[in-house]
């Protein structure tokens, strides 16, 4: 019993310091390791690839300081609500419009599947389209 409260301990510990570790990160850091991942995923040349980082560079700073944590976002009246998503929506729009113009057509098909693939785990529904954890 005492070793199974032992590994369990250690799990959760290495649990959150990975987590930690993710939060740590800057964003040139954050802008490198996307760039990486869609240079290898997409075959970019180099030039599309300093482009990719640099506009993932400027979003990933753009997170940061509109970065909140849940309590203050549970604060905000439905105006603040609207607000910000009405901006988040206008800078989706921006980034697929610069992702169109770096990216060939292909390489754009493909980036868009990554896109819906990506936003279909975040948005927290399982294999048979049910919410993970319904409220």
């Amino acid at each position: 019993m005492k070793k199974i409260l032992f590994l369990m301990s250690l799990l959760a510990v290495g649990i959150s310091q990975a987590q930690d570790a993710k939060r740590d990160r800057n964003p040139e850091q954050v802008a490198s390791i996307q760039s990486k991942k869609m240079t290898l995923a997409l075959d970019l040349d180099a030039k599309q690839q300093a482009r990719v980082e640099q506009l993932l560079l400027v979003n990933a700073k753009e997170r940061q300081t509109h970065k909140m944590n849940k309590k203050d976002r549970a604060q905000l009246n439905d105006l603040e609500k609207l607000t910000r998503m009405e901006t988040m929506l206008d800078k989706r729009i921006s980034v697929k419009r610069e992702m169109k113009s770096i990216l060939n057509a292909d390489q754009y098909k493909s980036w868009e599947k990554m896109m819906a693939k990506r936003a279909k785990i975040k948005g927290g529904k399982n294999r048979r389209g049910e919410r993970r954890n319904p409220r």
